[in-house]
């Protein structure tokens, strides 16, 4: 029926649930076994530099721009992105502790200078306490959650014509451009938590 190989995966582990479920309630003696269609291996998009540049150019804010910065260095995800405190970075030294990642892990991720400045000219505008959220909403003053870093994302994706700006993007970008710079695989393994 030229369904897609996502469509004829997720329906063929539906039969192979079902199966599994019909073989423990005792309704057939065994579940019977096949072979998994194939999925296409998709190379998934990631920022060139000319993206950033572009980003960097429609940024109307000192938050929008030290968001893209902090995004491309770190590599965090949305979430760890989101939960970030004031405490949790040194701009003297760049170190930014990721308190809880995925599967409660934390670890230790850091800014260049383009980034550490970035930053500190948001934090003059706005001084976050250690406690407080690093990252805040520009209408209602909150803390800025994983939902609306996904509409500043949106915003300025749009507005440089940029495509695939999410936050899982920069964190492609950040691993790729570290690898091409040459950093070992387990030390950016570590990293990306």
């Amino acid at each position: 029926r030229n369904l897609a190989a996502w469509t004829i995966h997720g329906a063929a582990r539906a039969i192979k649930a079902f199966l599994r479920f019909c073989a423990a309630d005792g309704l057939i003696a065994t579940a019977p076994t096949f072979t998994m269609p194939k999925l296409p291996k998709r190379i998934l998009p990631a920022f060139e530099p000319s993206d950033i540049q572009k980003l960097l150019g429609v940024a109307e804010s000192t938050r929008d721009r030290a968001i893209i910065l902090f995004l491309v260095d770190t590599g965090v995800r949305a979430a760890e992105f989101a939960a970030l405190n004031g405490g949790d970075v040194d701009i003297s030294t760049g170190a930014v502790v990721v308190q809880n990642g995925k599967g409660q892990k934390g670890r230790m991720v850091y800014l260049g200078a383009k980034s550490r400045r970035a930053l500190l000219k948001h934090w003059q505008e706005r001084k976050p306490g250690a406690a407080a959220a690093l990252w805040v909403s520009s209408t209602s003053g909150e803390r800025l959650t994983e939902s609306g870093l996904r509409q500043v994302l949106r915003r300025l994706g749009d507005a440089a014509n940029v495509k695939h700006c999410h936050p899982h993007t920069f964190r492609r970008t950040c691993a790729l451009w570290s690898l091409r710079a040459g950093m070992n695989i387990y030390q950016l393994a570590r990293r990306m938590g």
